[in-house]
């Protein structure tokens, strides 16, 4: 899974924030773009709340992917969540 977002106006949004909360990642497996296969960025005046990851599974060129969060609150749970969750 690889998903890419681009704003004209990213300073602006920073600045505003959007809030994101609530929303689960459940049975995700599969082979990342990129190291950091997951990447929380969120505000600071916004922070993502109430985020989880169920039984995620991603490596990058068959070794572990890594994770990377701020601002971001959740918890991640099941039989298998690689890369090791910063939640």
């Amino acid at each position: 899974m690889n998903e890419y977002v681009s704003f004209d106006h990213l300073e602006e949004l920073q600045a505003s924030g959007i809030k994101i909360t609530n929303v689960t990642y459940k049975d995700i497996h599969g082979t990342s773009a990129t190291q950091v296969a997951v990447k929380f960025d969120c505000s600071k005046k916004h922070p993502c709340t109430g985020i989880r990851m169920e039984d995620v599974k991603l490596t990058y060129r068959n070794r572990l992917a890594y994770a990377s969060c701020r601002n971001v609150d959740g918890t991640a749970s099941g039989t298998s969540v690689q890369p090791q969750s910063c939640l």
